[in-house]
């Protein structure tokens, strides 16, 4: 899969809320053993026999990750994509909506498998949930594929479409059991994203003049 390592959109501000999950996601991975993993990540049957009691395990899975090539992938991309929609949200409303919004995320690998054993760690949920919003907020932006160059790129939508295609793909052809990755938690919180970023454009004040402001170096 093509990596993400920024885009052509004008920020002006520093992404307080995004480097903070950065920083909580690194001290996480840094602190907690595989052993203790196990005791905050989202497992299927859990949730399943016991909804109230592991709820939390929605949130706290999300800074967990099982190596740092996971930790790392999953960085890159929460950098790439969350500076962006949190100068446009705000910091605040940024990480509510990341966190919050974003644990639903894990519901999609339930949804499918509630009976599953195999714990679900990451911040994958949360990051599809931001290319969702981003990808219905800056659909004509231009991310950039190669660190520091602004070309060659690929447009917000584009990839989008790819990304969604070859995680449906996946999931039916390989299989969440069988390859390890919670493809169905991916789909959820792109999903989720999509509505919640389509929700802001429609009932938040101001948001075209907001969007054009970090977008309008897309004209130039």
């Amino acid at each position: 899969m093509v990596m993400i390592f920024g885009d052509n959109l004008h920020r002006s501000k520093t992404a307080v809320a995004t480097y903070a999950i950065a920083a909580l996601s690194l001290v996480s991975f840094l602190i907690t053993t595989k052993t203790q993993m196990i005791a905050f990540a989202f497992v299927p049957i859990e949730f399943s026999l016991h909804p109230a009691l592991s709820a939390y395990r929605l949130v706290t899975a999300q800074f967990m990750h099982i190596d740092a090539i996971h930790l790392i992938g999953n960085l890159i991309f929460l950098l790439a994509f969350g500076r962006s929609v949190e100068n446009l949200i705000g910091a605040r409303l940024f990480f509510a909506a990341c966190v919050g919004l974003g644990a639903f995320s894990f519901l999609g690998s339930w949804l499918i498998s509630p009976d599953s054993q195999v714990p679900i760690v990451g911040a994958s949920g949360s990051l599809s949930f931001l290319m969702g919003a981003y990808s219905i907020i800056f659909p004509k932006a231009k991310l950039r594929i190669i660190p520091l160059l602004r070309k060659p790129y690929l447009s917000a939508w584009l990839f989008s479409i790819v990304w969604v295609l070859l995680q449906v793909w996946s999931m039916f052809v390989t299989g969440e059991n069988t390859s390890g990755v919670a493809y169905a938690t991916h789909l959820a919180g792109f999903a989720i994203g999509i509505v919640a970023g389509g929700a802001w454009k429609e009932f938040a004040l101001d948001t075209d003049r907001l969007i054009e402001k970090l977008n309008h170096e897309n004209k130039t």
